[in-house]
């Protein structure tokens, strides 16, 4: 299995735009200089352990947020927890960490599928 650098990057991009902080203030606060901090935004460069701890630190989130779904063909595995949940809940936690192109992409596929299935009903 790979990890997405791109993935873990985008993650970390939207936390600090959550936590209101350019990229100015970020690589500041963590005591790294902007371009390498802009590069693992981009996901241009691998980030150590140590450094995701202390960016997650930094931007308040949990560790593993900035992980979440950076494995590259990772086999889909509905947890207990996803199976009772709704399928609002389960895409949502789908299109975490996702580009917005991504994100309209899914939404157009789900809205074709949902169209497909009730025209075959009918």
């Amino acid at each position: 299995m790979l990890v997405s650098y791109k993935v873990i990057g985008r993650n970390i991009r939207a936390a600090r735009l959550h936590a209101n902080l350019t990229q100015e203030q970020a690589a500041e606060q963590m005591k790294i200089s902007i371009l390498h901090f802009g590069r693992l935004e981009r996901g241009e460069r691998p980030v150590s352990l140590e450094l995701l701890a202390n960016i997650a630190c930094t931007l308040h989130v949990p560790f593993v947020s900035l992980l979440n779904g950076c494995l590259v063909d990772e086999p889909l595995v509905l947890s207990s927890c996803e199976e009772s949940d709704s399928i609002a809940d389960v895409i949502a936690h789908l299109a975490s960490g996702c580009s917005s192109q991504a994100r309209r992409l899914m939404i157009s596929l789900c809205r074709e599928v949902a169209k497909s299935d009730k025209a075959e009903e009918q």
